[in-house]
Order: C-alpha cells, then sequence, then structure tokens
C-alpha cells in the first residue's frame, strides 16, 4: 500500500520539478516553431472503430481510479486494451529513461516532469496541436473543457507548445488546532486573521502564537527536518517561497530585455515592477531570461550570503527553535504529531482538507503508515498517542509574512496546477488513440468518474491536491468543495520568478542541493554559525558553475551574450 507519506512525496516531488521545470527549462524552449501534428477530427462511427493498446505508467499507486477509467474507457472502445502499470517513486526517472533508451516507450501516460531534458528534446507529444479539435466526449473544441488560466500556464509563452497536463490545483497553508490555540489563550487573534482578507498573519505574530502555546505546554509545530524534507517538501516549501519574498526586486537584473530572444513585444516592453502586486511577475505579465540569472549569478549579482539572506535564515532559525519539536532536524515524519494533539500547527498542501479524517482513523486503527519506513519493511508499533487520535477542528491560516529592513514583498504561497501527464511519441494513429483517451478523462463525465473514486473514502490510494482545472466539473463533496473554497488566495510562488532558483542550490542540480541540505542542517543544529553557513553556501555555488551550466543546458560562451538564444535551447 502507498503511503500518505509517499502519496505527498510524490505530489511534492511533482511541484518541486515544476519550479526548476518552468523556470529553467520551458524557458529554454525560446521562440522556435512547435511541431504541427495534423489531426483528422473523428464522426461517432470512427470513435467505435479506435482500437489499439493504452498503457496508464503514472508514478503512483492508485489503482482503482485508473482501472475504472479503463473500464468505462473501453466500454465505449472495446477494440482497445487499456492496462493499468502504475509504477513506485523509487526508480521513476530511471525507468522512463529506459523505455526511452528502447526505441518508441510502451508507456502511454508518464509523468514527464522528472525527465525535463527529455521535454525539452521533444520526445513527447505537443498536446497544443489537439487543442481545437472537437472533443467527442463534451462535443467541443478540447481547449474549451480547460480551466483558461490554467492552459496557458501548462502553455510555453513563446511558443505556445503543451507536453504535458496539469489538472489538480494545489495550494500550501499552515492548518492548527481549534483547540489547543484555545488553549492556549491564541484562538481569538488567530480568528481575527481569519476574518481579514488574506488570512495572513506576520512572522513576527507567528512567533509569538509558538511561544504561547510553548508556555501552554503544547509542542507548537510538528515539521520534518530530514533531507527529503528540507529539499523537496515542508520546509523546502518554506526555503522557496520565502526566498521569493526577499528577491522580487531583482526582476529587473533578470527579465528579458529589448533584444533578448525570449522578449515578448506586448508583454514585456509594458511591464512595470510592482511588489504590491502578487501577480506582478506572472508569465502573463512577464518573461525571464535564464542565461542573465546565471550571468548574475556568475559576476554575484545575485547572492547568498548578503543582507538579505541573513534576515531570512534569522528567521528560519528562530521558527527552528521557536516553533518545532525537539530534535526536529533529521526527523523524517512529523505529521502524526499534528494527528494526535500533540503539536497545534502543521504545514501542508490543501490535500489535508480531503484527507484529514481518514488520516486520524488510519492511526487510531493502526494502518498509518509512517513516513522514512522503506517499502516491504515492518510498520513501527504504533504509539498509545497515535491509537488514541480522534477528529479535532480545523483552522487554517497562509504563510506569515516576514517583516525587515530586506523584505521586497509580502509572502506568497506556492498555488499551482499539477499532475505533469505526458504522452511519449509514437506513430501518429497511437498518437491520436492516447489523446483520445485524454479527452475522455478532461470530459465532465470521465472526470467525474475520476473525482469519483479518487475520493472514495475506501480508496486507501485515494485523494486529490484540490479542485480541477476543469470546465463544468464540480468535486461530488459539497463539504469539501466548501473547504476549498474557503482558500484565500495570496499569489504563487512556484514558477519562474527572479531569484528563488537559488533557495536551496541552483534549479535543484543535485551537487549544489546535497551540499545546501548538510550546511542547513549544520546551521540549525548550531554546528556552524550564520556567517559560516552563509559564506560556505555562497562558495558552493560558484565552486559548481559548471555542472550547474550543463544541468541546464548552457556553456560559457552562452554566458558571454545573454540576448542570444542558448546553442542547446
Amino acid at each position: 500500500m502507498l503511503t500518505r507519506y509517499l502519496r505527498l512525496l510524490l505530489l511534492l516531488t511533482l511541484i518541486l520539478a515544476l519550479g526548476a521545470f518552468s523556470g529553467m527549462a520551458l524557458a529554454q524552449e525560446g521562440e522556435g516553431e512547435s511541431e504541427e501534428v495534423e489531426i483528422e477530427v473523428m464522426a461517432d462511427d470512427d470513435m467505435a472503430m479506435l482500437s489499439g493498446r493504452i498503457v496508464i505508467s503514472f508514478q503512483q499507486r492508485d489503482t482503482q481510479t485508473w482501472q475504472a477509467l479503463c473500464d468505462a474507457y473501453t466500454a465505449l472502445h472495446p477494440d482497445v486494451e487499456c492496462v493499468v502499470e502504475l509504477k513506485p517513486q523509487e526508480g521513476y526517472q530511471e525507468w522512463i529513461r529506459t523505455q526511452f533508451a528502447a526505441g518508441t516507450p510502451d508507456a502511454s501516460y508518464v509523468n514527464a516532469n522528472v525527465v525535463a531534458d527529455l521535454v525539452n528534446d521533444k520526445a513527447f507529444l505537443d498536446l497544443s496541436a489537439y487543442l481545437d479539435a472537437d472533443s467527442p466526449y463534451s462535443m467541443r473544441p478540447w481547449r474549451e473543457d480547460f480551466d483558461q488560466g490554467a492552459l496557458f500556464n501548462m502553455t510555453d509563452p513563446l511558443t505556445g507548445e503543451m507536453y504535458m497536463l496539469n489538472l489538480e490545483t494545489v495550494q500550501t497553508l499552515w492548518y492548527y488546532n481549534r483547540s489547543l490555540f484555545e488553549q492556549a489563550g491564541i484562538l481569538d487573534e488567530a480568528m481575527g486573521v481569519a476574518a481579514s482578507p488574506l488570512n495572513q498573519p506576520t512572522w513576527d505574530q507567528f512567533l509569538g502564537w509558538c511561544d504561547q502555546l510553548s508556555e501552554a505546554g503544547i509542542i507548537p509545530l510538528g515539521i520534518e527536518g530530514d533531507y527529503r524534507s528540507l529539499w523537496q517538501i515542508w520546509m523546502g516549501w518554506l526555503f522557496r517561497m520565502y526566498a521569493d519574498q526577499y528577491t522580487r526586486d531583482e526582476a529587473e537584473i533578470v527579465r528579458c530585455q529589448p533584444g533578448d530572444y525570449c522578449f515578448r513585444e506586448g508583454v514585456d516592453d509594458v511591464w512595470v515592477y510592482d511588489p504590491s502586486d502578487p501577480y506582478n511577475d506572472d508569465r502573463t505579465a512577464i518573461t525571464f531570461n535564464p542565461v542573465r540569472k546565471i550571468v548574475a549569478l556568475r559576476d554575484g549579482v545575485q547572492r547568498v550570503d548578503g543582507p538579505a539572506w541573513r534576515e531570512m535564515y534569522t528567521n528560519f532559525k528562530a521558527m527552528g527553535d521557536r516553533c518545532a519539536q525537539d530534535g526536529w532536524v533529521g526527523t523524517n515524519d512529523a505529521y502524526p504529531l499534528f494527528l494526535t494533539g500533540e503539536a497545534a500547527m502543521r504545514l501542508d498542501g490543501a490535500w489535508l482538507l480531503a484527507s484529514f479524517e481518514k488520516d486520524i482513523r488510519s492511526l487510531a486503527e493502526g494502518t498509518y503508515n509512517y513516513g522514512g519506513v522503506e517499502e516491504g519493511a515492518p510498520t513501527p508499533t504504533p504509539s498509545a498517542a497515535d491509537l488514541a487520535a480522534s477528529v479535532f477542528e480545523l483552522g487554517t491560516f497562509n504563510n506569515p509574512t516576514m517583516e525587515g529592513d530586506e523584505v521586497d514583498a509580502p509572502a506568497r504561497t506556492i498555488s499551482v496546477n499539477i499532475g505533469f501527464w505526458g504522452v511519449p511519441k509514437k506513430d501518429q494513429a497511437q498518437n491520436d488513440l492516447e489523446v483520445d483517451f485524454l479527452m475522455f478523462i478532461t470530459s465532465p463525465e470521465g472526470a467525474g468518474l475520476y473525482l469519483d473514486n479518487r475520493l472514495d473514502p475506501n480508496n486507501a490510494e485515494g485523494g486529490i491536491a484540490g479542485p480541477m482545472a476543469l470546465n463544468d466539473v464540480e468535486l461530488p463533496d459539497p463539504v469539501l468543495a466548501q473547504r476549498f473554497e474557503g482558500l484565500r488566495l495570496i499569489g504563487n510562488t512556484e514558477k519562474d520568478n527572479a531569484g528563488s532558483y537559488r533557495s536551496r542550490g541552483v534549479a535543484d542540480y543535485q551537487p549544489t542541493v546535497r551540499e545546501w541540505v548538510d550546511l542547513a542542517q549544520q546551521y540549525f543544529t548550531e554546528e556552524i554559525t550564520l556567517d559560516e553557513f552563509l559564506e560556505l553556501y555562497q562558495a558552493s555555488l560558484i565552486n559548481h558553475l559548471d555542472g550547474i551550466l550543463d544541468h541546464m543546458n548552457l556553456t560559457h560562451e552562452d554566458l558571454e551574450d545573454p540576448s542570444k538564444k542558448p546553442a542547446n535551447f
């Protein structure tokens, strides 16, 4: 059984890769023209005559949902074989690469974000060529099945190409136990924040809540601090989101300038920096030049050892000292602390709104799968507190906004569409078949079946990240829909922005990530000082410049003229 922890890792691995992929890979496509795919719209009789084999190979374990979709599709197309062959997280990237190395992949659908280089090499089907074809399931052009904002974010702003479908909306936010907040005497203040337009406390206010919870004998925050948390999830989100707060003003340095290969007339020539606007640096408003970013990194214009990073990491250290449970650095699953009422707060994704009661039930029944346990290893013995877990009333708030001399703008959050469904390119007939299945899933009928199974309380591997980015598709559970509707939007950081690419290593280049994690853990456990941490982090990025360039398909020659489209883009 796939654990909740692993499901979370899969989701956030996808989100993580989005940050690196959209910011440093999709921008590489430049102004090249997309490959045309000739499409013939099929009549009803042609639909019934579809034949072939579909293989679903996503990185997950929810066989129930995908088998239900296969069964419904093959009922419409009896000459189509639909096979569910879902894959584990471990070795998934390597498995995809092996598929391509052996020739034409057998898989019809994979999570393509983990092989961004293959997407850049156009090994995946450009789905944009099908958007104007009529869907035989919704009886309208396929593009009209999608939320238009989500569709825009799935397409390259320079070329219009679309290599992945992102169909679920996710947002990160903070959860709290209302009973424990009341016990500590801070519930009224938190409710006052909740009544404000953004539901967003200040950082100092948040730290004050931690102090009052500690005084009441309550662990303020259950948080993880192992490698994966610091890089991919939980703490990793914080480093990415708050680096954004301190680097918004760097947009002028790294945006596409007049004459650059990526400059968009009507967009980049009218953009004006406005840190008060949380959408000021959305891809609809500005284009960033990845070459200018690395030039700025090389030349020391964009650094990680200046006053802004000093202020930010001082705040992070205060959170670790005043809020997190003892020994949090190295912890790989602190969620049970929150579920049992031992910890008052939890940073998580909006999917917790859909899984909270089920997670508590699994903990109390002794079926909770603890994070950090290898597949096949014995399940740890539940504690008495775990077995006594019971449902409590949740409260939520958005990222506390840091304040200080170096802050550029209010805090934002991760608020994106995820999924990253990619179709390995094959011959025309097979491409058409595999897109037809996607048209079925994205129709109201197919998406409704998807949601019914994902939200089935008896589906241990089910769950959703958030509402679907599809038209005429509603959540079947009105209570859950109301929970999602109550979230307040404060802007998204998980996109190509000015400076977050260097928030924990550079662009997810693993040698820089590993060194940063090691340094951060030493800093949080006071093995090194803040000065030492920042100095060593800055040196690490410069020492790895050659590897960073190779990772991003750049060369030193490309850096000499950032206005030109790099040869390998």
